[in-house]
């Protein structure tokens, strides 16, 4: 009877045991095997995740673009002067969503030099504080623009990205632009409507030749040759100073 009682007994454990030595029981479930396999499916959408490029950030405003001299006057005096005059004309009607052509622009450029002598003397270099108080905020009355003194290239970046426009004083010596008449002018002015992280190039309209839209310039090249220079007419530069001219849309 004893030995009975203990053969019932040794068949239910192994009825019992049965389904935990066989792997084709679907609840028995082996931790180790699982814990690895989780382990190395983030260990290869890591790698995979470093080896797809992130996407970079490019900007580029739609800001129209006049040459400084539009009909190619470089003789005259005003024109030749006329980077600033030139820089704040076409910020300005982008703000205000104007159309601008030549004929505009020629038109503008004149009387923004006439309006210069007769309020202030002269109408040659001026100044960032002075091109965004006696043109921008002076002769076209727009109020929305700001001067941002000693910047860096990163400061740039982030207003285009905000998606304002930038103007820059700058030694165009130092540009290397082909397109000027070398060695190019000294004291100018450029306006900065975007930015290619790709490349690390500021994407310009420069008035300073007829090819200047849309002009691209290596980010250290253009920073290196920004300085803010006196008002006044070839005034010696003592300090330089990183200045941008910052305008926003209203």
């Amino acid at each position: 009877m004893y030995k009975i009682f203990l053969i019932i007994i040794l068949v239910i454990l192994i009825l019992i045991g049965i389904p935990y030595l066989t792997s084709e029981n679907e609840d028995y479930i082996d931790m180790p095997k699982l814990e690895n396999k989780v382990v190395k499916k983030a260990i290869k959408e890591e790698v995979l995740l470093k080896e797809i490029p992130l996407k970079k950030e490019n900007y580029l405003l739609d800001i129209p673009f006049i040459c400084q001299a539009p009909y190619a006057e470089w003789d005259n005096s005003i024109f030749q002067d006329g980077c600033e005059e030139a820089a704040s004309l076409m910020v300005v009607y982008w703000a205000l969503d104007k159309k601008l052509d030549k004929n505009i622009a020629q038109e503008e450029i004149i009387a923004m030099a006439e309006y210069q002598k007769e309020e202030f003397g002269q109408a040659q270099d001026t100044s960032a504080e002075d091109t965004n108080k006696r043109l921008i905020k002076g002769y076209f009355g727009y109020s929305n623009a700001e001067v941002k003194r000693n910047i860096n290239i990163s400061d740039i970046i982030k207003e285009i990205g905000k998606g304002n426009a930038v103007i820059v004083p700058a030694n165009g010596q130092l540009l290397g632009n082909p397109y000027f008449t070398q060695p190019g002018p000294e004291r100018h002015n450029l306006l900065i409507r975007g930015y290619n992280e790709d490349t690390q190039e500021f994407i310009t309209n420069d008035p300073g030749t007829k090819r200047g839209e849309e002009y691209h310039y290596n980010k250290d090249i253009l920073y290196n040759a920004i300085r803010n220079y006196p008002t006044g007419y070839h005034e010696p530069i003592e300090i330089i100073n990183k200045t941008m001219i910052v305008i926003k849309k209203l």
